[in-house]
């Protein structure tokens, strides 16, 4: 299983909107992670959500993310997501023809957002973070930069994204990432034709679809019900009494099945 540490109001969103937030890579507490590329702003283009695929608990975990060691460790199988078929053919100058995607068309063509899916998204989506001495080093194989306005992506796209600076290796992260453009302010809502009118609209007001960024920090793509039914909820060592009661109401409303249990590291821990 895969492990997200955070606190419990984040753990009722979660279950009560069956969705997980992705964020923009340069909302990151690493900053080094909303790089751009010559003239191309990478970073700001790329969701990710952070699990561990560590199975031990981890402390440092615990005190950065799981709201110092008193929220919840959320673990759930390694694909929790629902896939769907993309196949749009909707205008010569916007296709996405016979993909997968982890999200629906509403989600792909939310408002201010285009999400790109791409040829190897199911294998590619979700990865183990490679934790090297030199980012830059390590990722100049996957682009192509000669000059600050010409660059190519070799893979899927979103590859960069799962490199990250030894001293973080402690987090044993493992990730899903999406790759973004901007979109118009009106969405997808079941309406081809006039979804690209919309779309027609906003690019006469002079948008770049290469270097903007998308106006938005987050994205939310629904789960699997069945995931949350059968994910296992560990309560932080220092969580206050009641905070299993509640984790507890919050399963038997949104997610009855999932386990529920305390930290193993529970009374070894002293309160500072």
């Amino acid at each position: 299983m895969l492990h997200h540490y955070t606190t419990v109001s984040t753990l009722a969103l979660i279950l009560r909107h069956q969705t997980l937030r992705f964020t923009r890579l340069d909302q990151f507490d690493d900053v080094t992670e909303g790089r751009s590329i010559g003239h191309f702003p990478l970073g700001a283009r790329t969701f990710a959500s952070c699990w561990s695929a560590a199975r031990e608990e981890s402390i440092p975990q615990w005190a950065m993310y799981g709201d110092g060691m008193k929220g919840i460790r959320l673990s759930l199988r390694p694909d929790p997501f629902i896939w769907h078929p993309i196949d749009i053919r909707w205008h010569e100058n916007f296709q996405f023809i016979d993909l997968q995607a982890p999200y629906s068309l509403e989600e792909m063509l939310a408002s201010n957002i285009t999400l790109a899916p791409t040829p190897e998204m199911k294998a590619m989506f979700g990865q183990r973070v490679r934790y090297v001495p030199d980012v830059q080093a390590a990722i100049e194989h996957l682009y192509s930069n000669p000059t600050p306005d010409e660059l190519t992506l070799f893979g899927e796209g979103t590859e960069i994204a799962y490199f990250k600076p030894s001293a973080w290796a402690f987090q044993e992260e493992y990730r899903f990432v999406l790759a973004a453009s901007p979109g118009p302010e009106t969405p997808y809502q079941g309406d081809s034709a006039a979804y690209i009118r919309a779309r027609g609209d906003w690019h006469r007001t002079g948008v770049d679809i290469v270097r903007d960024i998308p106006n938005r920090t987050h994205v939310d793509i629904r789960l699997d019900s069945e995931a949350l039914r059968s994910a296992e909820i560990l309560v932080g060592p220092l969580a206050p009494a009641g905070t299993f009661e509640i984790v507890e109401s919050l399963v038997s409303k949104f997610a009855k099945g999932a386990r529920i249990k305390m930290s193993s590291l529970s009374n070894t821990i002293r309160p500072r």
